[in-house]
């Protein structure tokens, strides 16, 4: 029972995403700047930090795969980018302590980096014309500040419980 708790988390993590983009207030505020939850994506990286890499890689794959096939017209761009930043994520954490505030920073920092090249791909691809300067002050900031407010609330418990489940995997 309980090894489908995490991926019964991640599921109700993914579907959060939406449910908190719907109930967001539709104010003038709202039109002008686009806040992108990216919860699923900082769970997978904290998988990947306190659990194991092979684990943040696979839920990586398998809900970036779903996020393509959900909420984009191109399949294997979250699924490519959920994987490799799950992969980066854990090299990163080889070199610096493994501390909840470093996770934290290198977890913004790694949504910037999906920011970004998702971005990229959408401007490659002729999905968007947005320029830089609007991308970063209209869309990379409100995103960084909502999953701000997620680490700040939610990091330390779900710490807290991926390193009791990766103990017990290895227990096992």
């Amino acid at each position: 029972m309980k090894k489908l708790f995490l991926p019964f988390l991640a599921i109700v993590i993914f579907m959060s995403e939406s449910i908190l983009v719907d109930l967001w207030p539709k104010n003038a505020w709202y039109q002008d700047y686009l806040f992108a939850p990216r919860f699923l994506f900082v769970f997978i990286l904290l998988i990947t930090v306190y659990v194991t890499r092979t684990y943040g890689m696979i839920y990586g794959f398998i809900f970036g795969l779903l996020y393509d096939v959900v909420y984009t017209e191109i399949l294997g761009v979250y699924a490519f980018a959920f994987t490799l930043m799950a992969y980066v994520m854990e090299k990163a954490m080889k070199i610096f302590h493994n501390h909840l505030a470093v996770t934290c920073f290198l977890s913004m920092l790694a949504i910037m980096m999906l920011e970004f090249y998702v971005y990229g791909i959408q401007l490659l691809i002729g999905e968007t014309d947005m320029p830089i300067d609007q991308f970063n002050s209209h869309r990379l900031l409100p995103t960084l500040l909502i999953n701000v407010i997620f680490l700040f609330l939610f990091s330390y418990p779900l710490k807290q419980w991926l390193l009791k489940f990766g103990r017990d995997e290895r227990e096992e």
